[in-house]
């Protein structure tokens, strides 16, 4: 006898295949058919939704809490072209809030809002800063005191909790832009 020891199966008998892992080959199975399920659903989703239009909702302006989304809105659904303006802010010398700036019709309007979040007392606040404007001696400049003015005529509107000013300008677009403003909630 050889040196060879002869407790266990003979080499040639020993299986060389792995052993049966089923559990783990279903499973497998399982979540690449998920995946696929999941990518034609994604597909179809995508394909389904992109004929639709965006629609987005405006804000709903409530009265005496307009701001500068729900002036603009305004101006567009009466036919006015506008958008956000581009030009710095406009400080008034007679209006405490600071001016904010929308393009309408090509010209330049200074929105001033007043909103205190009390909607009666933003509409007052506006109504007793209207009393005192003085449209000859008032001057419109940029935070850094540039003047916005350059001798040009105001147009002033006010309603709800908004005043607006116009600088010069198109006399029947600021009679436009008076008519929106004014029918502000």
């Amino acid at each position: 006898m050889s040196g060879r020891s002869q407790s266990g199966p003979h080499p040639s008998t020993r299986s060389t295949k792995p052993p049966k892992r089923r559990g783990a080959h279903i499973l497998s199975t399982l979540l690449f058919l998920a995946a696929i399920g999941f990518a034609i659903a994604a597909v179809f989703l995508y394909v389904q939704d992109r004929d639709k239009p965006d629609v987005r909702i405006p804000p709903t302006a409530l009265p005496g809490q307009n701001n500068l989304s729900t002036v603009l809105t305004a101006f567009k659904d009466s036919g006015l072209k506008s958008e956000y303006g581009r030009t710095p802010t406009g400080k008034s010398s007679q209006l405490g809030q600071p001016g904010q700036v929308l393009t309408v019709e090509g010209q330049t309007v200074y929105v001033y809002i007043y909103n205190d979040g009390d909607k009666s007392a933003s509409v007052r606040d506006r109504e007793t800063e209207a009393k005192a404007i003085d449209a000859d001696t008032m001057t419109i400049t940029t935070p850094s005191g540039k003047d916005l003015r350059n001798g040009e005529p105001l147009h002033i509107a006010q309603g709800s909790n908004v005043i607006t000013v116009v600088v010069g300008g198109d006399a029947d677009v600021a009679a436009k832009i008076q008519k929106v403003i004014e029918a502000l909630p």
